[in-house]
């Protein structure tokens, strides 16, 4: 019994993304979440207490596929360079293909949900723990020249956030964004100054 209600709970989170991804948390009802699962509106209620439980399975899925996806791309045999720029590039795309957990972590009328915080705060130390292990085992291999590698971390990850929305949220940009992640590459790894 256990098994059937998981597999149910699993198929309405399923469902769920795809309605909360086209039209947001805000726009979803329960009544469209039903319908697309093909179940009455209080067999959801049997599953799930209410709308935000349902969104956050939703992110929490999304954030498990994200966080798998990174450690596939960070676990292959590359050098601490090529893992940050590989870390870089996954950040300001793969993070946004997962619609909803991308809201989660920037849209400011979810905040007032408590597991909304929870999430934010850990995906910041997943990064900056994916960020800093990736510092130390540059400067262990003399590749990197850091004094901490934690605040390294902190500046890159903050950057990435900063980063998002010019780079990557605007059409400005679309045309060349290959050239502009080269360039964000190169200041960040080898700053401006000409040598």
């Amino acid at each position: 019994m256990v098994v059937v209600k998981e597999e149910v709970r699993a198929q309405i989170v399923k469902v769920a993304r795809k309605i909360f991804t086209r039209y947001g948390f805000r726009k979803t009802t329960m009544e469209e979440i039903a319908a697309a699962a093909r179940k009455g509106k209080s067999s959801i209620y049997y599953y799930f207490k209410s709308k935000e439980e349902i969104f956050e399975a939703v992110v929490e899925k999304e954030a498990e596929e994200l966080k798998t996806k990174l450690d596939r791309t960070l676990h292959a045999d590359m050098n601490p360079v090529d893992k940050l720029k590989a870390y870089i590039l996954f950040r300001l795309h793969h993070v946004r293909t997962v619609e909803n957990f991308y809201a989660a972590l920037n849209e400011e009328y979810l905040s007032h949900m408590d597991f909304i915080l929870e999430i934010r705060k850990k995906f910041d130390r997943q990064e900056l723990e994916v960020v800093r292990e990736i510092l130390n085992e540059g400067m262990r291999e003399g590749i990197f020249q850091l004094n901490n590698p934690l605040i390294g971390a902190i500046a890159i990850s903050t950057m990435m956030k900063g980063l998002e929305v010019p780079l990557l949220l605007s059409d400005e940009h679309k045309g060349d964004r290959g050239e502009l992640l080269d360039d964000l590459i190169r200041v960040l790894l080898y700053g401006i100054i000409k040598r």
